[in-house]
């Protein structure tokens, strides 16, 4: 490819399906970085960042003006077609990272839709603490219009058990580490915490602690902090919204699993500002460790 002059020019298009996979809207970017901005934590783990370059990028457009860095920022290709993978952004010194994308599930096939990306950071204590990122299967059903209630049944015992090998894969990989302290298991889980699908994280010895945990304000898109006003939608603690075919349920998907040796003083969701999410249609989930 070429323009006037003979200049050749180099990139790569992203393809799904055929169609070009564009970048995220300025403006959901922007009211991104300020949630993030407002949320100020250490370590800061991603889903859904296409590859490095665009993390880089949202990092020095979005973020960088804002006076957030994160000079320590990976990305891992993993094995979703769309070119969603994980991220894992940190201020604390990154001094490892392993990615798990090729572990076999039961067919022999890599088991994770997306990746399970681990990062040593080094905590203000000294110490490393080990940080799992990862996405589970979705629950989503491609053209869910088209199939019979029987079909679909079948093909969400299908989804629960690729998210159940994956759940069981953490707590394998988990074993062979013998890692047993100094461990954060995050992620969008797509599912809910007590569910069945991921009863191996608890089986590995891990904790939930967002569903015990509390709102705290975000920002509305001109900045100012506003505390949760949906809070009473739910009985449970919710970061995921999702309305189909008139029902509305709320979900706790993003979630923050640890060991028990670690020091939990807080677990928060930073409630969105407007019912349909502020830029995102997930609300970020955190943890302060006392370390």
């Amino acid at each position: 490819m070429t323009v006037p002059g003979d200049t050749p020019l180099t990139g790569v298009l992203r393809t799904f399906q055929g169609k070009l996979v564009r970048g995220k809207d300025p403006k959901a970017r922007d009211w991104i970085a300020r949630r993030i901005a407002a949320l100020d934590a250490d370590v800061l783990c991603l889903q859904e960042v296409e590859d490095q370059d665009a993390l880089d990028a949202f990092h020095r457009d979005d973020l960088d003006k804002r006076g957030i860095q994160y000079p320590f920022r990976v990305v891992v290709e993993g094995n979703d077609r769309r070119r969603i993978d994980v991220a894992i952004c940190s201020r604390l010194p990154i001094t490892r990272i392993s990615s798990w994308r090729f572990w076999p599930g039961p067919d022999g096939a890599a088991v994770f839709s997306r990746d399970l990306l681990q990062a040593e950071v080094t905590a203000p204590d000294g110490k490393p603490l080990r940080i799992f990122v990862n996405h589970l299967k979705s629950q989503f059903i491609q053209d869910e219009f088209t199939l019979s209630p029987a079909e679909i049944a079948q093909e969400r015992e299908r989804i629960d058990a690729r998210r159940t090998a994956q759940a069981k894969a953490i707590r394998a990989i988990l074993r062979k580490l013998r890692m047993t302290s100094r461990v954060v298991m995050t992620g969008d889980m797509n599912d809910a915490p007590d569910a069945p699908t991921l009863a191996p994280l608890a089986d590995a010895g891990l904790v939930e602690q967002i569903g015990k945990g509390t709102t705290i304000a975000g920002p509305k898109r001109n900045g100012a902090l506003t505390d949760d006003a949906f809070g009473d939608l739910s009985p449970h603690m919710w970061t995921n919204r999702h309305r189909a075919k008139g029902v509305t349920t709320f979900n706790l998907f993003d979630q923050i699993w640890t060991s028990p040796d670690l020091p939990v003083a807080g677990a928060h969701v930073m409630r969105r500002t407007q019912i349909s999410g502020d830029g995102s249609d997930h609300d970020p989930a955190c943890v302060d460790l006392d370390l």
